[in-house]
């Protein structure tokens, strides 16, 4: 790396020594991108050439001098281009000797020349005016070879882009998806806004926090691990339809499914229930996959999934039945309590118990997109209740075998909210468990809701699952620019190799 290192550092010495800083450059004047040319002159013959000037901008790839000739690609963000250089035309002699003494691959540069397609039938670009924007000190990968290595990629994400056009792609596609969500719900005239990211109290799920300190204002805060109770205050100030792209932290596991740090679109309309949530469930994530399929069907892994309104809806307790072959239905506390033993859970909401058997034995089973209602009221403190039963109304979406959604038709009794937030911390108190996961008493949400806050319905899609599913990735970090690592790099950087690039130039 150092030998490799070096030539590179040489290069740049020497260019600075002619009068140039590669690095002084603000900004480049260019005329086309690389898709712009390859589609209009793509029809040129063979060998044909024009007196149409462009001036691109890119990195540079495949650097070939072969005698009086030099071949290289440019690579700009739409596209890849080859460019000429041929010594003994007029202009092309300073080029080839910047070629052969001052660039490398993975350099930034400006380039001028004529558009014209070589023998070989390749739109190129007949360089006849070069500039260095930026020098590139550390060597990138062989394109042979590439960046392969998983942990490689997801350390040095900029790497990998630089290296993998579907990686880049991918990252398009996920831009576009979200865009596509958004504008489901803009359409319906929600009004997209910001909540706190620090919050003095955490809620509207049942995860560990993120603790830090305020030192300003004396106080612990932590991150949130989701937006629901700042936007039903909202719902109660009169903005009857909100929603909110929102990063959520929650101090849990990093698998092939959770990260610390994630995004979720989030979203609460008045006068409505969790019926409505399914709909526009159904429409967001339908309009996520037709634009970047096409279509409404896809695979993931091997699988053929079809998001087409409408999902099918199934209570929980139907599909355990189904799926996982246990009928739960009219067992009392004392009965679902024994069968979760056997399967090694416990827990002192029964509701728990079988929530956990869901997921171990259902929800693998979930590939086609489907809605599963009817929660256990007792681990849905924030949902209303069917009248008269222990089931709440809350539904959660599946696909690919994945949650992807989580809505409820909202409780907005503030007597009975505030009493299922006591009830939490009872339970935490009777646990003894210091990091039980419950859901905090938040007295402004109460003091919220006695004003007056409309039924409506509220849900939260989880971004990373559903481009997960969608994008055909076996791990959310395949899906994350930046996933959470371990910290455990040793990083040798090339200005630390070589003290004389952090001298004071003259």
């Amino acid at each position: 790396m150092e030998e490799l290192a070096a030539r590179r550092v040489k290069r740049l010495q020497d260019l600075r020594k002619t009068g140039f800083d590669p690095f002084a450059e603000v900004k480049f004047r260019r005329s086309h991108m690389v898709a712009e040319v390859i589609a209009k002159f793509g029809k040129l013959a063979d060998g044909e050439e024009t007196d149409k000037d462009a001036s691109m901008a890119g990195r540079l790839f495949s650097i070939r001098i072969m005698g009086g000739l030099v071949f290289a690609d440019l690579r700009d963000g739409s596209g890849r281009i080859q460019l000429m250089v041929r010594k003994g035309e007029a202009g092309a002699e300073k080029v080839f000797e910047y070629f052969k003494n001052y660039l490398d691959e993975g350099d930034i540069v400006g380039v001028s020349g004529k558009i014209v397609k070589t023998r070989k039938g390749e739109v190129s670009i007949n360089v006849n005016e070069i500039k260095m924007l930026a020098k590139a000190l550390r060597p990138i990968p062989s394109e042979w070879y590439g960046v392969k290595d998983v942990e490689v990629r997801y350390r040095q994400r900029y790497l990998d882009l630089i290296m993998n056009s579907d990686v880049r792609e991918l990252f398009t596609k996920i831009s576009i998806m979200t865009n596509a969500m958004r504008q489901v719900l803009l359409d319906e005239k929600y009004v997209e806004v910001e909540t706190p990211v620090l919050q003095p109290i955490y809620g509207g799920a049942f995860a560990k926090p993120f603790k830090t300190h305020h030192n300003f204002l004396k106080q612990d805060m932590f991150l949130r691990i989701a937006p629901e109770l700042y936007l039903k205050k909202l719902t109660a100030g009169g903005l009857e339809r909100v929603f909110e792209v929102a990063k959520c932290f929650r101090n849990e596991s990093v698998d092939t499914t959770h990260n610390p740090e994630f995004s979720q679109i989030e979203l609460y309309e008045a006068y409505a229930d969790y019926e409505r949530m399914m709909e526009l469930t159904e429409r967001m994530v339908e309009a996520a996959v037709v634009a970047v399929h096409g279509k409404t069907r896809f695979e993931y892994q091997g699988k053929t999934i079809d998001v087409k309104q409408p999902w099918k809806r199934m209570k929980m307790l139907d599909a355990l039945r189904e799926f996982g072959k246990l009928d739960l239905e009219g067992k009392t506390d004392v009965e679902i309590r024994k069968i979760g033993q056997k399967h090694g859970l416990e827990d002192d909401r029964t509701g728990k118990i079988i929530e956990d058997l869901f997921s171990e034995l259902a929800q693998p089973h979930l590939v086609q997109p489907v809605f599963i209602t009817h929660f256990p009221a007792d681990i849905s403190p924030l949902a209303k209740k069917f009248k008269g039963e222990k089931w709440a109304q809350r539904f959660e979406g599946y696909m690919g075998g994945m949650e992807i959604c989580n809505a409820f038709s909202e409780m907005n009794d503030p007597a009975q909210q505030f009493v299922n937030f006591r009830e939490e911390d009872e339970l935490r108190k009777k646990s003894g468990i210091k990091d039980l996961e419950f859901m905090p008493m938040d007295r402004d949400y109460i003091r919220a809701m006695e004003y007056g806050m409309p039924p409506c319905g509220g849900l939260g899609v989880g971004l990373g699952r559903v481009f997960q599913v969608v994008l055909n990735k076996p791990s959310l970090k395949e899906v994350i620019l930046f996933p959470a690592l371990a910290s455990k790099e040793d990083i040798n950087t090339v200005v630390e190799m070589f003290p004389e690039l952090t001298r004071k130039q003259k």
